[in-house]
């Protein structure tokens, strides 16, 4: 093969002829340009994923090599954080664009309307049909339009069932003092206060056995006992949980 041929054959360099051949470009990078003069990072504001509620705003951070670009995270919209009134939270909308106000009741106690049971609120929103702030007075309180009111078949049994009891325990705290006065009594061996509390003991059982089957307060007689009584019933396992009758 000629020479010339195999020159032919090899790159041109634009030398030879005087074509000039442009330099090859490199990238430039902007070193540290988020710590440039009037940059300023843009404020972020992030969302629970489950609930879309703002959780806490803070700063973008930046792109090194991206010269203007911040990173938006996951969960995060580059916006102003809301504001949030007492007994609200903040939920952005679903097509990202503003902050909706949703009423919050989550740590409150609530109750059901159907039993009257408490729980802990968990939930943003509205309380549904099933629930209320508000407690019921008694055990014995239904759920009607919106309030609590009493169930008086229910009030008015157990207010029978609680008189019934306490009538019991008095008669057999009665009969047991009477009981160990009287032997004394009988074998002259009682002293003059012995005496004394024996009647009372007598006196009290026949007020009490004229007691009502639903007695209002004033109605029990005083026990010779005074105040140690109710500490007596309340180690019998009895506890007022009725109000007297009216």
């Amino acid at each position: 093969m000629s020479t010339e041929k195999t020159q032919d054959l090899l790159p041109s360099t634009g030398d030879e002829v005087g074509i000039e051949v442009p330099p090859v470009a490199t990238p430039v990078v902007v070193r540290d340009w988020w710590l440039a003069e009037g940059v300023q990072a843009p404020c972020i504001c992030n969302i629970r994923a489950s609930t879309r509620e703002f959780m806490g705003a803070g700063v973008a951070d930046y792109s090194p090599l991206e010269p203007g670009v911040w990173l938006i995270p996951a969960n995060a919209f580059q916006c102003e954080p809301p504001t949030v009134e007492e007994g609200y939270a903040a939920i952005r909308s679903a097509d990202g664009t503003e902050w909706l106000p949703v009423i919050d009741h989550r740590g409150k106690t609530i109750y059901s309307t159907a039993t009257g049971e408490p729980t802990k609120c968990e939930s943003l929103g509205e309380l549904t049909a099933d629930w209320t702030l508000t407690a019921p007075k008694t055990e014995f309180d239904e759920w009607d339009n919106g309030e609590w009111v009493p169930d008086q078949a229910a009030l008015d049994g157990a207010r029978l069932a609680q008189a019934a009891k306490k009538k019991s325990l008095l008669t057999q705290l009665s009969t047991t003092s009477i009981t160990t006065l009287q032997y004394a009594a009988d074998l002259d061996m009682a002293t003059d206060e012995e005496t004394a509390t024996l009647k009372a003991w007598k006196v009290f059982q026949v007020y009490l056995s004229r007691v009502p089957a639903d007695p209002t307060a004033a109605q029990w007689p005083v026990s010779p006992m005074g105040d140690a009584t109710n500490a007596w019933l309340a180690a019998q396992g009895y506890v007022e949980t009725v109000p007297a009758a009216g």
